[in-house]
C-alpha cells in the first residue's frame, strides 16, 4: 500500500534534534523524519507515524478523581486555545493512554481529559501533551499535500477516512469548487458542507482508511518527530483500524509481544475467539493471531491465520504498514502496543 522512505538505519542516523522547551522537560531529544504514503485507487489503510512536537510534560500534581486533573504551574499556560490537544501517559497503571484534552484552566492549573482515567491514573505519574494532528497539518489547508481533488463533489477525489466516537467514520475530501461555498475547501464527503480542516483532529492512535479515485498511486508525505514510547489502543468488537505507530523497524513482535502484556486474546489450536492483527499487503492482507496450542507446532506461538503455520513474528516487518486492521471477536477493551527495542537509544 505505501513505501516507507525512513528505514530503520536511517532513524538511527537521524540528528537528533531538541523539539522546544518540551523536549528538554523529557531529558532527550527527539529524532525527526519524514515518509511517503503512496495512495493507491480503492480502499488502502494508513497510520501517522511522525508526530507534532510535544509543547508539555511532567508529573501530575493530583487525580481527585474525574477527567480533571492538576498539574504544575506552567503546563496548562503552554496550552493554547482552538488548538486541540493529545494527553499521553507515560508511568504508572495507565501507561501508553492516549486521550484528548477537553479543556485547560491556565489559572487554576487543571486539565479536563475526554476520558476519566482516575482508576488507574495516580498522583506523580507523568504525562506528555502534544498537539493533536489535523486534516490541515497532515494534508495542508489547501491541500498543499496534493492528494486528488474533486470539482463539485467526491468523483475523481481521494477520500479521508477519519474514526469517530460512535463507531463509523466521518468522510472528508478536498473539492476544488465546493458548490455551497463556491469555492476551494475541504468537504465534508457526506453532505457537501465546506469544513475548516484545522478543526478535523486526527489522533495517531486511530488508523485511516483512504479511498483513492484519481490518479492511481499518487503519494503524499508526512512530517514529524519520532515517539520513542509505547501507546494504547481502545477496539470495539468487531473490525478496528489502528495506526502501528512506530515509523521504522517495528514488528509483529515489537509491537504486540509478549501478548499477555498487549491484551491481545489468543487462540487455542484455531482463531476461535482470538483477536487477528491484519496486516496490509499486496492489495490483500496477511493475517495473524497469536495461538496458545498451535497443532502443527504443539506449542505457543504466532500464527498464519490463513493456514495454521507458526510465524516468527520477529520477521514480520510493519514498516510498510502504516494502518493496521484489528478483529476483535469478543467485547471492547483495551490493548497495548509497544515500540522496536532500539528506539529506547534515541
Amino acid at each position: 500500500m505505501k513505501m516507507n522512505t525512513l528505514k530503520a538505519a536511517a532513524v538511527v542516523g537521524l540528528t537528533a534534534l531538541l523539539v522546544g522547551s518540551a523536549a528538554a522537560q523529557e531529558s532527550k531529544s527527539k529524532p525527526v523524519g519524514y515518509e511517503t504514503i503512496t495512495v493507491p485507487n480503492g480502499f488502502s489503510y494508513a497510520g501517522l507515524r511522525l508526530h507534532e512536537a510535544p509543547v508539555a510534560s511532567g508529573e501530575v500534581a493530583s487525580v481527585p478523581g474525574g477527567a480533571t486533573v492538576t498539574v504544575a504551574d506552567g503546563v496548562a499556560d503552554a496550552l493554547a486555545d482552538g488548538t486541540s490537544y493529545i494527553f499521553e501517559v507515560t508511568s504508572g497503571d495507565a501507561v501508553g493512554a492516549v486521550v484528548t484534552v477537553d479543556s485547560f484552566d491556565a489559572d487554576a492549573d487543571t486539565i479536563t481529559l475526554s476520558d476519566d482515567l482516575s482508576d488507574n491514573f495516580a498522583d506523580a505519574d507523568t504525562f506528555t501533551i502534544r498537539p493533536a494532528a489535523t486534516l490541515a497539518t497532515v494534508f495542508g489547508a489547501d491541500n498543499s499535500a496534493g492528494i486528488d481533488a474533486g470539482s463539485g463533489g467526491t468523483a475523481g477525489a481521494d477520500q479521508i477516512w477519519v474514526p469517530n466516537a460512535t463507531g463509523g467514520f466521518d468522510k472528508y475530501y478536498y473539492d476544488g469548487f465546493n458548490t455551497n461555498s463556491f469555492t476551494a475547501t475541504w468537504t465534508d464527503g457526506a453532505d457537501g458542507s465546506a469544513v475548516t480542516a484545522a478543526d478535523i483532529a486526527i489522533i495517531y492512535t486511530d488508523g485511516l482508511i483512504i479511498l483513492g479515485a484519481g490518479t492511481d498511486n499518487n503519494t503524499f508525505v508526512v512530517s514529524g518527530s519520532v515517539k520513542l514510547t509505547g501507546s494504547s489502543f481502545a477496539l470495539a468488537s468487531g473490525f478496528n483500524y489502528i495506526s502501528s505507530v512506530s515509523p521504522a523497524g517495528g514488528t509483529l513482535a515489537s509491537m504486540f509481544d509478549p501478548v499477555a502484556v498487549s491484551g491481545l486474546v489468543s487462540g487455542s489450536g484455531g482463531t476461535a475467539g482470538a483477536d487477528q492483527v491484519w496486516v496490509p499487503a499486496g492489495g490483500g492482507f496477511d493475517k495473524y493471531y497469536y495461538d496458545s496450542f498451535n497443532t502443527n507446532t504443539f506449542g505457543a506461538t504466532w500464527t498464519n491465520s490463513d493456514n495454521g503455520d507458526a510465524v516468527d513474528a520477529t520477521a514480520v516487518s510493519l514498516d510498510d504498514a502504516s494502518g493496521l486492521v484489528i478483529l476483535n471477536p469478543g467485547a471492547d477493551k483495551q490493548t497495548a502496543g509497544g515500540v522496536p527495542e532500539f528506539y529506547s537509544t534515541l
